[in-house]
Protein backbone atom coordinates (compact mmCIF):
# COMPACT_ATOMS: atom_id res chain seq x y z
CA UNK A 1 0.00 0.00 0.00
CA UNK A 2 1.58 3.36 -0.99
CA UNK A 3 2.13 6.31 1.28
CA UNK A 4 -0.90 8.59 1.66
CA UNK A 5 -0.76 11.78 -0.45
CA UNK A 6 -0.22 13.93 2.65
CA UNK A 7 3.08 12.15 3.27
CA UNK A 8 2.19 11.30 6.87
CA UNK A 9 1.18 7.98 8.37
CA UNK A 10 -2.43 7.09 9.08
CA UNK A 11 -4.06 9.24 11.74
CA UNK A 12 -4.44 6.39 14.24
CA UNK A 13 -0.76 5.64 13.87
CA UNK A 14 0.41 9.13 14.82
CA UNK A 15 0.20 8.79 18.65
CA UNK A 16 1.75 5.34 18.40
CA UNK A 17 4.72 6.65 16.41
CA UNK A 18 5.28 9.55 18.82
CA UNK A 19 5.23 7.23 21.85
CA UNK A 20 7.47 4.64 20.19
CA UNK A 21 9.96 7.32 19.17
CA UNK A 22 10.25 8.60 22.75
CA UNK A 23 10.88 5.04 23.93
CA UNK A 24 13.40 4.45 21.12
CA UNK A 25 15.35 7.58 22.16
CA UNK A 26 15.42 6.34 25.74
CA UNK A 27 16.61 2.91 24.59
CA UNK A 28 19.34 4.46 22.43
CA UNK A 29 20.54 6.53 25.39
CA UNK A 30 20.56 3.42 27.59
CA UNK A 31 22.74 1.66 25.01
CA UNK A 32 25.23 4.51 25.28
CA UNK A 33 24.43 6.12 21.94
CA UNK A 34 24.48 9.91 21.86
CA UNK A 35 23.84 12.73 19.43
CA UNK A 36 23.05 12.03 15.81
CA UNK A 37 23.79 8.33 16.14
CA UNK A 38 21.11 7.98 18.82
CA UNK A 39 18.62 9.92 16.73
CA UNK A 40 19.22 7.78 13.65
CA UNK A 41 18.92 4.57 15.66
CA UNK A 42 15.67 5.77 17.23
CA UNK A 43 14.33 6.78 13.82
CA UNK A 44 15.10 3.35 12.35
CA UNK A 45 13.54 1.54 15.32
CA UNK A 46 10.44 3.70 15.14
CA UNK A 47 10.00 3.12 11.41
CA UNK A 48 10.36 -0.65 11.75
CA UNK A 49 7.91 -0.89 14.68
CA UNK A 50 5.40 1.39 12.93
CA UNK A 51 5.63 -0.79 9.81
CA UNK A 52 4.53 -3.82 11.81
CA UNK A 53 1.61 -1.94 13.35
CA UNK A 54 0.47 -0.22 10.13
CA UNK A 55 0.58 -3.35 7.99
CA UNK A 56 2.44 -1.43 5.30
CA UNK A 57 5.97 -0.09 4.96
CA UNK A 58 6.42 3.11 6.96
CA UNK A 59 9.54 4.90 5.85
CA UNK A 60 11.96 6.78 8.05
CA UNK A 61 11.10 9.85 6.02
CA UNK A 62 7.45 9.61 7.06
CA UNK A 63 8.44 9.27 10.70
CA UNK A 64 10.79 12.25 10.44
CA UNK A 65 8.10 14.40 8.80
CA UNK A 66 5.68 13.54 11.57
CA UNK A 67 8.24 14.31 14.26
CA UNK A 68 9.20 17.64 12.70
CA UNK A 69 5.57 18.63 12.25
CA UNK A 70 4.85 17.86 15.89
CA UNK A 71 7.98 19.71 17.04
CA UNK A 72 6.94 22.79 15.05
CA UNK A 73 3.39 22.64 16.36
CA UNK A 74 4.64 22.30 19.94
CA UNK A 75 7.02 25.24 19.41
CA UNK A 76 4.25 27.41 18.03
CA UNK A 77 1.95 26.54 20.92
CA UNK A 78 4.68 27.23 23.49
CA UNK A 79 5.48 30.54 21.81
CA UNK A 80 1.79 31.49 21.79
CA UNK A 81 1.47 30.69 25.48
CA UNK A 82 4.54 32.68 26.47
CA UNK A 83 3.56 35.81 24.53
CA UNK A 84 2.09 38.25 26.98
CA UNK A 85 1.24 41.89 26.73
CA UNK A 86 4.24 44.07 27.43
CA UNK A 87 3.78 46.15 30.55
CA UNK A 88 3.00 49.77 29.85
CA UNK A 89 5.80 51.92 31.18
CA UNK A 90 4.66 55.24 32.46
CA UNK A 91 7.16 57.99 33.16
CA UNK A 92 7.84 58.52 36.83
CA UNK A 93 7.18 62.25 36.51
CA UNK A 94 5.80 64.57 33.87
CA UNK A 95 8.47 65.88 31.49
CA UNK A 96 9.84 69.24 32.51
CA UNK A 97 9.19 72.42 30.55
CA UNK A 98 12.87 72.66 29.79
CA UNK A 99 12.93 69.21 28.20
CA UNK A 100 9.77 69.86 26.17
CA UNK A 101 11.09 73.23 25.01
CA UNK A 102 14.37 71.67 23.96
CA UNK A 103 12.61 68.98 21.92
CA UNK A 104 10.51 71.63 20.22
CA UNK A 105 13.55 73.66 19.23
CA UNK A 106 15.31 70.58 17.90
CA UNK A 107 12.21 69.60 15.91
CA UNK A 108 11.76 73.13 14.55
CA UNK A 109 15.42 73.39 13.70
CA UNK A 110 15.21 70.16 11.73
CA UNK A 111 12.08 71.42 10.00
CA UNK A 112 13.88 74.61 8.96
CA UNK A 113 16.82 72.69 7.57
CA UNK A 114 14.62 70.29 5.61
CA UNK A 115 12.40 73.04 4.21
CA UNK A 116 15.18 74.95 2.46
CA UNK A 117 14.09 76.20 -0.93
CA UNK A 118 15.89 76.30 -4.26
CA UNK A 119 17.96 79.29 -3.18
CA UNK A 120 19.21 77.33 -0.17
CA UNK A 121 17.65 79.72 2.35
CA UNK A 122 15.46 78.48 5.15
CA UNK A 123 11.83 79.41 4.92
CA UNK A 124 10.38 80.68 8.14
Amino acid sequence: MPTPPQGTPDRGLKPFILAIHREALTTAAAKGLTGTLAQVAALQDTASLATARAGRPVTEEEVMRLLLRERRARGILEAAETVTAAPVRKPSAAPSRFRLGRWRTVALGMARVSSAGLAGKARL
